[in-house]
């Protein structure tokens, strides 16, 4: 029987999370969070108006969090 590979399974000293990686993580938290939006619209039955209104807010949401959330999750800096 071989060996695993216990490298392969241990955590790096440098934990490093690379902008291209959360660039990633945020588009697929975005796209799921537009999908509950947009069902949640779909079984309440809201109207056209406050359908667009709400995707509006929706949006404003998720443009904030595009530029807060790098620097919260930025490993060179400390607690807040």
């Amino acid at each position: 029987m071989t060996q695993r590979n216990e490298r392969k399974w241990h955590k790096s000293d440098n934990p490093v999370i690379r902008e291209n990686d959360l660039s990633k993580v945020l588009d697929i938290l975005v796209a799921l969070d537009r999908m509950v939006v947009e069902h949640s619209m779909h079984i309440y039955n809201i109207s056209r108006r406050d359908r667009f209104i709400m995707r509006e807010q929706n949006q404003r949401l998720h443009d904030a969090v595009r530029e807060y959330l790098p620097r919260l999750v930025e490993p060179s800096r400390g607690p807040l």
